[in-house]
């Protein structure tokens, strides 16, 4: 049998985040698309330079540039293991291949996928929003930086 860790990190992990524990001026306004975009290629330069030792560290500093508003980035190797995870650190180290939204898509497995066979993309799917703690419509850009996917998405407003 397996054992699914995502409804108890879904539920963690908004605690924390409505708590205001990840973000350092409690703006949970919904960013853009762009926004979003924008930050995923950022995250992805900074990962190329700095390597994966002070990128990831940085990505989950609550006081530095990685989440602005309701964005978060997090990052899964090409295996499905969650190196990352802004708004959900205790999924880091579990295999998020299998993850579904709750309408059955394995968004995961399609962003895998995409970025093996094109390096970037985008995949919708809906995820719990952290501000509200509410299953919501979300796109997420990601990008491949080695053997690393990198991710940053917005959540559609309600």
């Amino acid at each position: 049998m397996r054992t699914h860790w995502l409804p108890v990190a879904i539920l963690l992990g908004s605690m924390a985040w409505i708590g205001g524990a990840a973000v350092a001026d409690n703006d949970c306004s919904n960013a853009s698309p762009a926004e979003a975009r924008a930050l995923m290629h950022k995250a992805a330069a900074d990962l190329e330079s700095l390597g994966p030792e002070k990128a990831f560290a940085s990505f989950m500093d609550p006081d530095g540039d990685y989440f602005p508003r309701d964005l978060y980035v997090f990052v899964v190797d090409l295996d499905g293991r969650m190196w990352v995870n802004g708004a959900f650190p205790q999924a880091i180290g579990s295999n998020a291949i299998d993850a579904v939204d709750n309408k059955g898509r394995r968004y995961i497995e399609e962003m895998l996928r995409i970025a093996r066979a094109r390096g970037e993309g985008e995949v919708e799917y809906m995820w719990i929003n952290p501000c509200t703690g509410e299953y919501t419509d979300k796109i997420t850009f990601f990008k491949r930086v080695g053997n690393f996917v990198v991710a940053v998405g917005a959540y559609r407003a309600a």
